[in-house]
């Protein structure tokens, strides 16, 4: 009676269930295992020596540190903590700035009825949609010739110099292609917070931003923190265009700092999987940390009236 009772509820669903439970924490496992497995393949290959990983050995005979040691106080280790410094301020500047810029946008769309509104927000998702590499060489122009901006209604224009090869030129690119995603994630959290909050707001004398900062951000944190998170970890595994807009460690990003171990005679593999593996920290520590805002953000959707 108990192997069949425990076979019952290991292998046939309830009603409220879609799957048995076996099959589903053998699918959380393998999916567990599939995720996990190169970060940990990763880190036993960072504290390994070079023999070791050259012979395909999964875990290492002989651990060692001293990747990590020639990592931070090596010969190239100014470069690699150059590039680290870039990327923190890179993705730091480009969170900040679109999320400022995309709130307002998104509550715009949200809340504000204005001609063609459904229209310019589809146009968005449609930038969104657009690949990055599509638009690669105008910008390229674009910062190449610097970015000069007009003063409406007057005269005045603020013509920069050359941007590339500066952490600018990768704030401006990395908040293009951030902004689209900032503005219909945020647009759609916002339209399902109850409009009966925000009118009681302007009954009681708040204006519209008032009513925004005051009502509906607070009711949000969970919507922004996500969006923030991964705007953040966007901006912070980026490529492509750290590789086309960087020349010198002035503005290298960690991703080419890692990928520059890679010699024209020959491959680190040590420090390449050292520095690979400290570059993955912030991100998986701000997702260890943050993951209940993760979690809340994309499911909860607000407060709905």
């Amino acid at each position: 009676m108990a192997v069949s009772a425990v076979r019952k509820r290991l292998f046939e669903p309830r009603p409220s269930e879609l799957v048995p439970k076996f099959w589903l924490w053998l699918g959380l496992m393998l999916l567990l295992i599939f995720t996990l497995a190169p970060f940990v393949y990763l880190f036993t290959s960072s504290i390994s020596i070079t023999p070791d990983l050259l012979s395909g050995k999964l875990l290492p005979h002989h651990p060692t540190l001293s990747n990590y040691v020639n990592l931070l106080t090596g010969q190239g280790s100014a470069n690699y903590i150059a590039a680290m410094r870039n990327s923190v301020e890179v993705a730091a500047c480009t969170t900040v700035l679109s999320m400022i810029f995309g709130i307002l946008a998104a509550y715009a769309f949200a809340r504000v009825r204005f001609p063609f509104r459904m229209s310019m927000l589809f146009g968005i998702l449609a930038m969104q949609i657009l690949p990055s590499i599509s638009i690669l060489v105008p910008l390229y122009i674009m910062m190449r010739n610097g970015v000069s901006i007009t003063i409406p209604f007057t005269h005045i224009t603020w013509q920069t110099g050359s941007l590339l090869d500066s952490v600018w030129s990768l704030v401006i690119a990395y908040t293009t292609f951030s902004l689209p995603f900032v503005i219909w994630l945020l647009a759609g959290y916002f339209q399902t917070i109850s409009k009966d909050l925000e009118e009681a707001a302007f009954v009681d004398g708040c204006g519209r931003w008032r009513a925004m900062f005051r009502v509906i951000l607070p009711l949000s944190v969970p919507g922004i923190a996500a969006t923030a998170i991964f705007t953040l970890l966007n901006a912070w595994d980026e490529y492509v265009i750290a590789n086309a807009f960087t020349q010198t460690y002035a503005s290298k990003t960690l991703p080419i700092a890692i990928a520059e171990f890679v010699g024209k005679h020959g491959m680190d593999w040590g420090l390449m999987t050292a520095g690979g593996f400290v570059g993955s920290l912030p991100p998986v520590i701000i997702a260890m940390f943050l993951y209940r805002y993760i979690v809340n953000g994309l499911t909860a959707g607000g407060i709905k009236g």
